[in-house]
């Protein structure tokens, strides 16, 4: 009975009528291989969406949901479960209508590669912040715009513009642009953004990396307490964006 019930996936009244006993009669037996040990349930659950130290993060910093993917010997390999992860949890969370920003970065890149090609109606992809060039074409935010939106069945709006600029006047001007003018606009109502983060270590910064900044501004600005970027904004230990002149040369969403 237990095996046609676990097993055979018969529902309890599909058993009952083989045997020409009631259903709660049939719900006793089950509930007495349990207690007996005749079976055992067991749930395998490794998913990197219940661990300890996601629930561990989550409460530590008010976070609704975490995906903690262990470390592989090799960085390419845990760079590929991390991105099959964030492609499978953004799947989920997609849908028509949706204004949906996107910044650059190779895990960016990886995980919108791997996305399927979703049916959706009525989408924008908006860049978020200036491109890094043709040095790092293939992860830049115009074409992660593109594809995503491609994926998406939606538009993309392009921000046609460095991410860092000379000074915080030729920023201005850019901003005035038509075309980026209207991409950050709809970049302040998203319903959705998808953000990498880049380390503020010289050697690692994928801003000195694209030319935008020297090994000298990176260990200045490191040195005053910065240990990342997002969206081209150098922040600190605590989440607080710099007072740094670099970020006002950024041309892109606003920080706020």
């Amino acid at each position: 009975m237990a095996k046609h019930y676990y097993l055979d996936s018969m529902s309890q009244s599909e058993i009952a009528e083989l045997y020409k006993i009631s259903r709660p009669t049939v719900a006793n037996i089950l509930k007495e291989c349990r207690e007996k040990g005749i079976v055992e349930i067991r749930i395998n659950d490794k998913s990197p969406f219940s661990s300890e130290t996601g629930q561990i993060l989550i409460n530590k910093y008010g976070l609704e949901t975490v995906c903690v993917v262990p470390q592989e010997d090799d960085y390419a390999l845990t760079l590929y479960k991390t991105c099959l992860e964030t492609a499978g949890f953004l799947s989920s969370l997609l849908e028509n209508r949706m204004k949906v920003g996107i910044s650059w970065g190779t895990a960016l890149y990886h995980t919108i590669r791997q996305l399927p090609k979703l049916g959706l109606m009525d989408c924008e992809v908006i860049q978020l912040m200036g491109g890094l060039g043709a040095v790092a074409l293939y992860y830049d935010g115009a074409e992660l715009a593109r594809i995503l939106a491609d994926k998406m069945c939606g538009r993309f709006f392009p921000v046609l513009s460095p991410v860092l600029v000379q000074s915080r006047e030729l920023r201005d001007a850019l901003l005035k642009e038509p075309g980026i003018r209207e991409a950050l606009e709809k970049a302040s109502s998203l319903s959705l953004a998808l953000v990498g983060l880049s380390s503020d270590l010289p050697e690692d910064s994928a801003l000195v990396k694209a030319g935008f900044l020297s090994p000298e501004e990176a260990r200045q600005v490191y040195s005053e307490g910065s240990c990342g970027h997002l969206c081209g904004y150098h922040y600190d230990a605590e989440g607080k964006f710099m007072n740094s002149p670099i970020n006002n040369r950024v041309v892109g969403i606003n920080p706020d």
